[in-house]
């Protein structure tokens, strides 16, 4: 039996049941994952943020999203992509940070992490208007606070 299927367990090894390979999950179906267990409610609404009635709710539920997902990212580089999302003149040069996005996410070894990235690379897909970009970097300017309270600090 090949090496990989034999798994070690206290009191004894043992063999797998020729289980199959987990499969990879692409960005967007990490996105697709955040936004059901903590946007479903109101994603819409997060390119919507200065006008929403339910701001403390979308608030309460980007810190709750960021305290679980981006723990392990480094603020560094939350803050880059932060820094080029803020200077982003135009709707085409927000869409060219999703490469960014990608690149960090492919470095990374935490599915938290990347999930949080993914997510950032699908609200980025969604915005097609100027005023949506406002927005975005609102809603962008929260996760950054909330990252630098639960997060950690390299």
């Amino acid at each position: 039996m090949p090496y990989q299927d034999y798994q070690s367990n206290r009191g004894g090894g043992g063999f797998s049941q020729n289980r199959p390979p987990q499969q990879k999950k692409t960005f967007e179906q990490l996105a697709q994952d955040v936004q059901r267990q903590y946007f479903s409610q109101n994603f819409q609404e997060l390119l919507n943020m200065s006008k929403t009635t339910q701001l403390d709710n979308i608030l309460a539920t980007i810190e709750n999203f960021v305290s679980e997902e981006g723990r392990n990212l480094s603020t560094s580089q939350l803050r880059n992509i932060y820094d080029k999302a803020t200077k982003a003149k135009t709707i085409n040069e927000l869409k060219l940070i999703r490469p960014n996005l990608a690149y960090i996410a492919g470095r990374s070894s935490n599915d938290k992490e990347k999930s949080l990235l993914a997510f950032i690379d699908s609200l980025i897909k969604t915005v097609n208007t100027e005023e949506k970009a406002k927005e975005f970097k609102i809603f962008f300017e929260a996760v950054v606070a909330y990252h630098k309270f639960h997060g950690k600090n390299s």
